[in-house]
């Protein structure tokens, strides 16, 4: 149970070089539900569900169980987690087109004085986790208190003072991802509005754009459609078990990831606002461009961060988006050039599965696209994307030399495996142009210096996270 808690992201719009989707519909709807099958078989999970939109249609296809004995539907809803930061930071960049604040506004002038918080932290810094504050989920007294107090529906500031320590480096001076800094901007928003974030987000968003899953349990009415069950090991015996009654009732928990990641919603919602919101329809060009413009984020394979958004590339597309964990995992992306979205959600938490696991799932989903749809990219040939790999390590728990083996189909040009925190800070990092098809062998030094505790092992094959897994140092 301690590991699961742990492993919990106006413009106009390009004109598509892709025909539209309703051209290429039945081609491309048996294309992609072959991939998503595939995937979900392939990678053993208990379920995936996955939508992709181009312009003004949406596919949207699921595959697996939720509970023991009925399979998940398009219309089943997922937690989505850190995926809700791009709701967020899309109030914040409307609030600023509607000139109600200033994205290099200091904090201290929409908030009450809290120890260990410089006032003079901006708003852009909250966006972009360059505020080097400390991210309170890692709060070693956070976890007891979200399980002795399962009913409690908790308020974010209330959180933040009482979990809050001392920053890891001063504002501006790094970058560190944080889900406090989204607590503080879900209380900025609230400050500025009058209203809490979730009911700006259902006025703003939800309703007017008929994404009617979205929901947060702790403060909204529940939902009458159905919600995937998530499975993960409840008493460590090292069996899957469906976990619904116990993760679903957790108020505390969904009310503490609030503006940070207390979502669900379904595939084919989270696809379409995906599209809008990273498309621009939301707010001004501006913006959008103050928004991609991104910055070197360790620990975030292949990626940079921008305001609540990452950038990264997939077979030479530029996509947008973000992943989130929180025990579900998802990822979903905006592609400009094509004007398609695509989201995967997942409710296997097992160690070795992560919202980085889903990433070859997206770009199985684009290169299939890519397939009915031919995408042309700069005049180059597209790479193609690494096959599945088997990515291990042991012991596990460790201590000292951790070693890592990586089970590749293929040659690849560069091969790099990244030891990372749980809140995506990077921690070790070992490269080679050396690396050969079959199983090849990696050590990481887990020695003095990297405290116990819970860290993320991926597997990164020519620039594109393959595959992640958890492991545990024990001192």
């Amino acid at each position: 149970m301690n590991r699961l808690i742990l492993s919990i992201t106006v413009a106009a719009v390009l004109v598509s070089c892709a025909l539209p989707m309703q051209a290429m519909e039945p081609a491309l709807k048996e294309k992609l539900a072959a991939v998503l099958d595939s995937m979900q078989r392939t990678m053993k999970v208990k379920s995936l569900s996955a939508a992709v939109r181009s312009g003004n249609t949406t596919w949207a296809g699921a595959r697996g169980l939720s509970g023991a004995f009925d399979s998940v539907t398009t219309n089943s809803i997922y937690l989505i987690g850190s995926t809700v930061k791009t709701i967020t930071s899309s109030c914040i960049l409307q609030l600023a087109d509607e000139q109600k604040l200033s994205l290099d506004d200091s904090i201290g002038r929409y908030l009450d004085p809290i120890e260990f918080i410089d006032p003079k932290i901006t708003i852009r810094q909250l966006l972009r986790h360059q505020s080097g504050l400390f991210d309170i989920l890692s709060n070693t007294s956070f976890q007891p208190t979200m399980l002795a107090n399962r009913s409690t529906v908790f308020d974010a500031e209330d959180l933040v003072v009482a979990f809050i320590q001392k920053p890891q480096f001063a504002p501006g001076a790094g970058w560190a991802y944080c889900n406090t800094n989204y607590f503080l901007l879900g209380m900025i928003i609230k400050k500025i509005t009058g209203n809490p974030f979730y009911t700006e987000f259902r006025n703003r968003y939800f309703d007017p754009l008929g994404l009617g899953s979205f929901v947060i349990p702790a403060f909204e009415k529940r939902p009458a459609q159905p919600v995937a069950h998530v499975w993960f090991d409840l008493n460590g015996d090292g069996t899957q078990e469906d976990a619904h009654d116990f993760y679903y009732n957790w108020l505390s928990l969904n009310s503490a990831a609030g503006a940070a990641g207390g979502y669900y919603a379904t595939a084919s919602n989270v696809a379409e606002w995906m599209q809008k919101s990273m498309r621009g329809d939301l707010y001004s060009a501006a913006m959008q461009q103050q928004a991609r413009t991104t910055v070197p984020s360790s620990g975030l394979p292949g990626s940079t961060y921008g305001l609540g958004l990452m950038k990264r590339d997939f077979l030479g597309i530029t996509g947008y988006g973000h992943p989130g964990d929180l025990s579900y995992s998802s990822s979903a992306w905006y592609f400009p050039r094509i004007d398609v979205s695509i989201s995967v959600l997942m409710n296997d938490s097992r160690q070795s599965l992560n919202s980085w696991s889903l990433v070859p799932v997206v770009t199985a989903l684009l290169k299939a696209y890519n397939d009915v749809v031919p995408l042309s990219v700069d005049g180059e040939e597209q790479p193609a994307a690494m096959p599945s790999v088997s990515l291990n390590a042991y012991p596990n728990p460790a201590d000292g030399d951790l070693t890592v083996t990586l089970d590749l189909p293929r040659n690849p040009a560069r091969v790099e495996i990244v030891l990372s925190d749980i809140i995506g800070s990077e921690i070790l990092r070992t490269s080679t142009t050396g690396a050969n098809q079959g199983i090849n062998v990696f050590t990481l030094p887990l020695g003095g210096g990297i405290p116990r505790g819970l860290y993320v092992v991926t597997a990164v094959v020519d620039g594109l996270p393959v595959q992640s897994i958890r492991i545990i140092k024990e001192s």
